[in-house]
């Protein structure tokens, strides 16, 4: 019986080594394969799995790439290898090549932009093994964004092979002084990541216009402290551009356009027809012409003012009142580019002026001459005798009047008819132009004597201005 026992415990130590064995190795029968403990990863020696694939987990082989015969090169070609194989302006990349003849010759080329004309940049001898190094290619300063192609030509023989690498450049950036401002302001800006000595041109906008500046790249392709000046357009937000002429990358920059506030008067604000009018003004757009209106916009204008640098002017242009123009008036000023506009009020004052006669009475038969200031200048006065309301009356004798307006005594003659009867003489003078209107009274005296002939009643209502004939005349 104690025999049997011993062997039942035996048997269940078998069994429970199997089983552990089992739970430990994956299954029954199967050795457990000892993974060999590599590099930890990132460390040197690791190799880097290949992208898309998965790292294959501890006791599982790697996943076996797909392989197409046609695809295999069958033979070693030439081949050129940069190194590295993009770079920055002024950077220098190295040049290595296989593949080609031992000991011989290989001329080395550039082509640069891609679809120039290759420049030859020397040679190279290949080695016992057809390889060679030794050789760099120095990427202008001024090179332009893209890609470049490097040759090598084995010398006297058809084994070429190519090379492509690509230019790195910043992205250029430009600064405002400041980004509000009127047209006509001289504008501040900086800028840096052009190609070095690049001329840089300026777009308001859009580049499908003419430029409206050009600034050159400093040796490290910046702009210094260059200014623009800001052309005329609409108010509100706008763009400034600037492009190079090689590294052809846009930059905008917003700018935001101001409106303009012009001020304007005239040099006398109340005057009498005749009288020329000068204009003055400030705050208008530099340079621009003026227009210059009275009392609405629907006629032409009355005088075109040319603004200076800073938008003013001063005494400019001419305007002559009108003797039909009265009371009061407004000029209206509009920039002809900024469409900006401001008024100035004027007043148009009447004649008011002043007559007498030689004599403040006479006899029949007595010359009457006669004095005034205070009319038009160079103008026709002619006096009327029975003008009244409703009654124009007749012209009895006229005179010009002098640069001042005056009247010069006896330039004009009335004699007293003999058939006048004793009381007053009522001169009324009436300036051609002017319209302005004088009286002049004469006390007609009772004749004490005989009459001596002279004009008549007749001869007087005939009577016709001189200055009619001479006009006439011309």
């Amino acid at each position: 019986m104690r025999r049997r026992n011993i062997i039942i415990a035996a048997v269940v130590i078998v069994v429970l080594v199997v089983a552990s064995r089992v739970i430990a190795g994956g299954g029954l029968g199967q050795p457990q394969e000892i993974q060999p403990q590599g590099p930890a990863s990132g460390s040197p020696g690791s190799s880097t799995p290949r992208a898309g694939s998965q790292t294959p987990s501890p006791g599982q082989q790697p996943e076996a790439l797909p392989f197409d015969p046609s695809q295999m090169a069958t033979a070693p070609g030439p081949l050129v290898l940069l190194n590295p194989s993009s770079g920055t302006r002024g950077s220098a990349v190295g040049v290595s090549g296989s593949g080609f003849d031992p000991g011989e010759t290989i001329d080395i080329y550039v082509r640069a932009p891609e679809n120039s004309k290759p420049q030859d940049l020397g040679f190279a001898q290949a080695d016992g093994s057809g390889s060679f190094g030794g050789v760099s290619y120095s990427i202008p300063e001024d090179a332009a964004g893209g890609t470049f192609v490097i040759i090598a030509q084995q010398h006297n023989s058809d084994k070429r092979a190519e090379a492509v690498g690509q230019v790195i450049t910043s992205s250029p950036s430009v600064k405002l002084g400041t980004q509000v401002g009127k047209a006509g302001d001289n504008l501040a800006v900086s800028g840096k990541g052009f190609i070095p000595g690049e001329t840089v041109n300026v777009y308001f906008n859009s580049i499908s216009t003419e430029p409206i500046a050009t600034i050159k790249a400093d040796s490290s392709g910046g702009l210094g402290r260059a200014t623009v000046k800001i052309p005329y357009g609409a108010v509100g937000d706008n763009s400034l551009i600037f492009m190079g002429e090689k590294s052809q990358s846009p930059v905008t920059t917003p700018f935001l356009m101001l409106s303009f506030y012009p001020q304007a008067g005239v040099s006398e604000y109340a005057a009498k027809g005749d009288t020329t009018l000068t204009f003055s003004g400030s705050s208008f757009g530099p340079n621009e012409r003026v227009l210059v209106y009275l009392n609405s916009l629907d006629t032409p204008p009355v005088a075109i003012i040319q603004a200076d640098e800073q938008g003013s002017f001063s005494g400019a242009g001419s305007f002559v009142i009108p003797f039909q123009l009265k009371g009061k008036n407004t000029f209206i000023f509009v920039g002809e580019q900024t469409q900006s506009a401001t008024t100035a009020g004027f007043n148009v004052l009447p004649y008011t002026p002043y007559a007498e006669a030689s004599t403040y009475g006479g006899q029949p038969g007595t010359a009457v001459t006669f004095y005034g200031q205070g009319f038009a200048r160079e103008e026709i006065v002619r006096i009327y005798l029975g003008r009244e309301r409703g009654s124009p009356g007749h012209e009895v004798a006229c005179f010009m009047t002098n640069n001042q307006g005056s009247i010069i005594g006896g330039t004009a003659t009335y004699t007293i008819p003999a058939n006048a009867e004793a009381g007053k003489l009522n001169f009324v003078l009436v300036g051609d132009k002017s319209q302005a209107e004088a009286t002049a009274v004469v006390e007609v005296m009772q004749a004490t004597g005989p009459f001596q002939p002279g004009t008549s009643e007749q001869a007087q209502q005939e009577y016709v201005c001189p200055y009619d004939k001479q006009q006439d005349g011309q």
